[in-house]
């Protein structure tokens, strides 16, 4: 790669269409920040760290402080020190370099992080939240309609007979669907194996995260009582804990989100890991802008295929830092032309949801 000439950032405050409710907590809006590197080719890099507070991962702030105090020596290749904000920090920038290397090269990011040609598209999962069956239900139908055949519905926020009464609500208004569930490590271990006890009627594929993070005896113990395929999610984002749950092949697949791994090229390692050990790994976004949803895209295209993505997001966004919202259609996303990152902001996107000025630092 050339040299790096100059960082540059911008925070921004995406709005959503409608509150959105999972058992980690409520999302009205996701706040972030942009981050560019440029180089002396004139090559624009661009990655977004967009840190999800809920999950104890720090907030745009965070990342802000950290690009204030420490910018010059990240652009001369410092690594980002440990603290809130730091892994999204890490994402974008290891995002902007591979955009910048890939340009370089004619290449995508994809075709960066495999050996076998990537995938032209992937399949992705339509994302419900928390609500009334009924609702629930309706939003589920819009999708599939809309070409979406995986949904994935959040559980966990209610007790486990409301959860019941939406997912049959769900199958019932979506008979041919497959349906994963994220409880986002809401339940004890006991919740857990009622609920899957309650669940497995209604033919779902995967359930996601069952009990905390940190209790992976007890995730190797459902998975191996459970009807469905178990995934590790917020497990993953902690070494010490993803360790133990491919030691212990605690989960038939691991949930991969760059934004919480620190960027594309950590989470690539984390697959080949679990590969290894004969585990799936799919890759989801924390509602990101369409830069982070490019970012993870790449990403999955680079995967041998093993369950749909949670790439959907974006259907749950009322404005962009893109001049078009990266969507689904027919339940597919395909992988952006040309070389990099395939996504770069938009000047007037990005006016009507930024919160602060452009912020520079060049050699």
């Amino acid at each position: 790669m050339t040299d790096l000439t100059t960082i540059r950032w911008r925070p921004f405050r995406l709005p959503m269409r409608h509150r959105f409710e999972a058992a980690h907590g409520a999302l009205d809006d996701r706040e972030g920040v942009l981050v560019q590197l440029l180089d002396a080719e004139g090559r624009t890099g661009t990655g977004e760290a967009s840190p999800m507070p809920s999950l104890g991962h720090g907030t745009a702030a965070d990342v802000l402080t950290i690009l204030d105090a420490h910018a010059a020596d990240l652009l001369g290749g410092a690594e980002v020190p440990d603290g809130p904000g730091a892994l999204a920090l890490r994402c974008a920038l290891d995002v902007a370099r591979l955009d910048l290397r890939g340009q370089a090269n004619g290449r995508s990011i994809a075709s960066l992080l495999t050996d076998a040609s990537p995938a032209e598209w992937v399949q992705a999962n339509a994302v419900l939240g928390s609500g009334e069956p009924a609702s629930v239900a309706e939003y589920a139908r819009e999708a599939t309609v809309a070409g979406y055949g995986v949904v994935k519905l959040k559980v966990g926020a209610r007790e486990i007979e409301d959860d019941r009464a939406r997912v049959a609500a769900v199958r019932e208004a979506c008979p041919t669907a497959v349906i994963r569930l994220d409880a986002n490590g809401a339940w004890s271990e006991s919740q857990a194996l009622e609920a899957l006890t309650a669940l497995a009627p209604y033919q779902i594929e995967l359930l996601e995260q069952p009990v905390a993070a940190a209790d992976v005896d007890a995730l190797a113990r459902i998975r191996e009582r459970s009807p469905m395929r178990i995934a590790a999610d917020e497990a993953v984002a902690d070494p010490a804990l993803l360790d133990r749950v491919l030691e212990m092949q605690a989960a038939d697949l691991v949930v991969l989100k760059p934004m919480m791994l620190g960027g594309l090229t950590p989470a690539l390692e984390v697959a080949h890991r679990a590969f290894e050990r004969g585990i799936g790994a799919f890759v989801t976004t924390t509602f990101d802008s369409s830069i982070g949803t490019a970012a993870a895209l790449q990403l999955a295209a680079a995967l041998p295929w093993d369950a749909a993505h949670g790439l959907g997001t974006g259907e749950h966004l009322a404005a962009d830092v893109t001049a078009e919202t990266i969507l689904a259609a027919g339940g597919r996303i395909s992988l952006p032309a040309g070389a990099g990152l395939g996504a770069a902001p938009d000047v007037d996107a990005l006016e009507t949801v930024a919160t602060g000025p452009w912020v520079e630092v060049a050699r």
